[in-house]
C-alpha cells in the first residue's frame, strides 16, 4: 500500500467515525429535551432544546446528504419541529408559576444549595452554600454567625444542638442555641461522606469508612464490624442505627448485623431511621432508583417509588411509617403507610435535596438545588395539619 493511499484511508475512517458521532449526537439531542421534561428539568430540557435547532441549521443537512435514499427536507423539517415543541414545553413549565400550596420563603432566595432542619423550638434553621447558618423566627432569618465552612451535612442533635460538618476539614462544629456558643470537634482524617447524631454519639463515613464518636468520652473508634459504607442514619433519640454501601448494616441492641437483601449489585445512596425501628434505604440515582423499606423486627423489601429519581427522605421521629419524600424535580411525596402508597404534595420541577418537617405543626419545608430557577426554600401545610401562624 502506497502513502497516499494510506492517507486516504485514514480519511475516509476519519469521516466515517466522525459521522457516527454526529448521528449520536443528533440522537441525543433528539430524545434528550423529551428525557429532561420526564425527568423534571425544563431548563435542561430548552437547552438541549436550543442545541437541537442549532444542530438542525448547521449538521443535520451534510449528515442526511450521506444518505441519499432518506428524505432529507422531510426529516429535518421533523426534526426542527421536534425541537421547537420541546422548547415550548419546557419554556411554559419554566414560566409557569410554582405550585401555589407552596410558598417561597423571603429571603432564601439567594441560598445555594440550602440544607434545612428544624430545631427544638420549631424554628427553621437553613445551613447555605455560602457556609452561613440562619435561624428564621416569625418573617426575619437571624444570622448564626457560624464556622463559614460550607457543609454537606447539617444536622439537629437530641438536645437541640446544631451540627455543622464541612467535607474536608478535619472537625465537626456544634452550636448550642442557649449558649449562643460554638464548638469545634475534632474528627480522624478522611473525607466526610455521611454524618449521624444520637444521644452521646456521632457516627461518621469517612473514606467509606464507619467511625463513631463516644461524646462523653471525646474518644473517636473504627467500626471494624461494618464494611465499607456510603450513608448512615441513627434512630431519632435512640440507639438503632443503619448504615449501606455495598451490603447493608444495622445495629441493634449494641452489635452491627448484616442485613442485605438477597439482591445482587443494590449499592446505597441513602439511609434513613424513623420512629419505631422503620428503617429505608434509597438505591440508584439520575437513571434508576428505587426505595426498599424495613418495618420494625423484619428485613427489607423493595417498594414502588413515588417517583424517579429519589433525593432525600424524612421519617417520622415516632411514627415511622409516616415519611416525606423529595425528588430531582418530580414533586414532594408522603406516605402514611412505609411506602407502600404515596400522595403527591406538589412543587414539582423544584429539584429538592433537603427536607425539613415540623410534624407538631404539621409543615414541610423543602430546600431548591435549582441552578438558576425557583431557588430558594419552600414551605407548605402537611394535608391535616395547621399552617405555621408566622407564615
Amino acid at each position: 500500500m502506497t502513502f497516499d493511499a494510506f492517507v486516504r484511508r485514514l480519511y475516509r475512517f476519519a469521516v466515517a467515525v466522525g459521522l457516527i458521532e454526529a448521528a449520536v449526537v443528533g440522537a441525543f439531542l433528539l430524545v434528550g429535551p423529551w428525557w429532561a421534561l420526564g425527568r423534571g428539568m425544563p431548563g435542561a430540557a430548552v437547552l438541549i432544546a436550543l442545541l437541537g435547532l442549532l444542530f438542525d441549521w448547521r449538521a443535520l443537512d451534510v449528515l442526511l446528504a450521506r444518505a441519499p435514499a432518506l428524505p432529507q427536507r422531510g426529516l429535518v423539517r421533523l426534526s426542527v419541529a421536534v425541537h421547537l415543541l420541546a422548547l415550548g414545553l419546557g419554556g411554559w413549565s419554566l414560566a409557569r408559576p410554582i405550585d401555589p400550596a407552596w410558598r417561597l420563603l423571603s429571603g432564601s432566595e439567594p441560598a445555594s444549595d440550602p440544607r434545612l432542619a428544624y430545631g427544638t423550638d420549631g424554628a427553621l434553621v437553613m445551613h447555605t452554600g455560602a457556609g452561613q447558618l440562619l435561624r428564621r423566627r416569625e418573617v426575619d432569618w437571624y444570622d448564626l454567625l457560624g464556622p463559614g465552612n460550607f457543609a454537606w451535612e447539617f444536622h439537629v442533635g437530641p438536645d437541640g444542638d446544631l451540627w455543622v460538618a464541612p467535607r474536608d476539614v478535619l472537625r465537626i462544629d456544634r452550636y448550642d442555641p442557649e449558649a449562643d456558643r460554638w464548638r469545634a470537634i475534632g474528627r480522624p482524617p478522611g473525607a466526610l461522606e455521611s454524618l449521624a447524631v444520637g444521644t452521646g454519639e456521632l457516627l461518621a463515613v469517612l473514606d467509606g469508612r464507619l467511625h463513631r464518636a463516644d461524646l462523653i468520652g471525646g474518644t473517636w473508634s473504627e467500626v471494624q464490624e461494618v464494611g465499607r459504607v456510603r450513608s448512615v442514619a441513627l434512630a431519632p433519640g435512640g440507639a438503632a442505627a443503619l448504615a449501606c454501601g455495598p451490603r447493608w448494616w444495622a445495629r441493634e441492641g449494641g452489635a452491627w448485623a448484616d442485613v442485605t437483601p438477597d439482591t445482587l449489585g443494590l449499592g446505597c445512596s441513602g439511609a434513613f431511621v424513623g420512629g419505631g425501628g422503620w428503617r429505608y434505604v434509597l438505591t440508584g440515582g439520575l437513571w434508576d432508583d428505587a426505595l426498599w423499606v424495613a418495618p420494625p423486627g423484619e428485613g427489607f423489601r423493595r417498594v414502588t417509588a413515588p417517583a424517579s429519581d429519589l433525593r432525600v427522605l424524612a421519617p417520622h421521629p415516632i411514627d415511622g411509617r409516616r415519611a416525606v419524600a423529595g425528588t430531582w424535580g418530580l414533586g414532594v411525596w408522603t406516605t402514611e403507610d412505609g411506602g407502600r402508597t404515596w400522595a403527591p404534595l406538589g412543587l414539582d420541577r423544584v429539584q429538592v435535596r433537603s427536607l425539613a418537617v415540623e410534624w407538631a405543626r404539621g409543615e414541610v419545608c423543602a430546600g431548591s438545588s435549582n441552578l438558576v430557577f425557583a431557588r430558594g426554600v419552600f414551605c407548605r401545610p402537611l394535608p391535616g395539619g395547621q399552617p405555621s401562624a408566622a407564615r
